[in-house]
């Protein structure tokens, strides 16, 4: 008798007892989802997805979810998919958003001590102290306003790409990818403080930058997790805004151009003698 087995007597059911999930559905270590071969790279399964509900590995205090976005944004924003932290993400954003805008009122007489102030047309300090403190309470509305304006018109562009997610889920994601900003704060403060002259100024721009260019990949990301969709159509979904408002600009100022050109004309045209 041939003491052969076939493949299939081998076959060992996967263990779904509870707190066990399937290798399969897991990420891989580094909060990287496992390669897929339908065609939307590095995005979670829906099944993946389900299972970090399912076995509690999703963010859900305020730590974690502070860590999760910044460290791991991969895993964090699939499980915003099935279950947005709201009122966490809420916290983190006006959080955040105060202490900005504190830091700004504070370090504001600071940056007012270096300058001249006779030629300004306030003349004195307290009033431009005022306009500072001002300036910084409306930027604090304008980002609560920008939040929700921002995250649905990101969620219908998603929508219009082929995207499947939930609004709420877009607008934990928008909230969620200001969070690198935090680190602002520090150079805020250390700019008030020292009177380094240019150089620090260069660098705190350099570091300015590169805050919101990992804030954009974080945006990018979520909106990639949440809608299920490629990283390239999450890029055009972040982009697309920005690509339309440059597009008006151009256009406007190709029509001013024509008009003035045309207004213009009669009074450049040679003049013969």
């Amino acid at each position: 008798m041939d003491n052969r087995q076939t493949n299939h007597e081998h076959f060992r059911p996967e263990d779904h007892s509870a707190g066990h999930v399937p290798v399969d559905n897991l990420a891989v270590p580094g909060g990287e989802p496992v390669p897929r071969n339908s065609g939307e790279e590095n995005v979670y399964t829906a099944e993946q997805k389900d299972n970090i509900v399912n076995n509690h590995q999703d963010k859900n205090n305020i730590l974690e979810i502070f860590y999760g976005v910044l460290f791991e944004p991969a895993r964090t924003f699939a499980g915003f998919a099935q279950n947005p932290p709201i009122g966490a993400i809420v916290i983190l954003f006006v959080a955040l958003n105060l202490a900005e805008a504190l830091t700004a009122i504070f370090t504001t007489p600071v940056y007012l001590n270096r300058v001249d102030l006779r030629d300004l047309p306030w003349g004195s300090a307290g009033t431009a102290q005022t306009i500072m403190s001002f300036a910084a309470v409306a930027g604090f509305l304008f980002s609560v306003i920008k939040w929700f304006f921002m995250a649905g018109l990101l969620h219908l562009l998603a929508a219009l790409y082929g995207g499947t997610g939930r609004a709420k889920s877009v607008w934990a994601v928008y909230g969620a990818a200001a969070l690198p900003a935090v680190f602002m704060i520090p150079v805020q403060i250390a700019a008030g403080l020292l009177d380094t002259g240019g150089l620090f100024g260069f660098t705190s721009g350099l570091v300015t930058l590169g805050l919101y260019v990992w804030g954009v990949v974080l945006l990018i990301t979520g909106l990639r997790e949440v809608h299920g969709f490629s990283t390239g159509r999450a890029v055009l979904t972040v982009f697309t805004p920005a690509l339309v408002l440059l597009l008006m600009v151009l256009v406007t100022l190709i029509f001013i151009g024509t008009v003035a050109s045309t207004i213009m004309a009669p009074f450049m045209a040679p003049q013969i003698f």
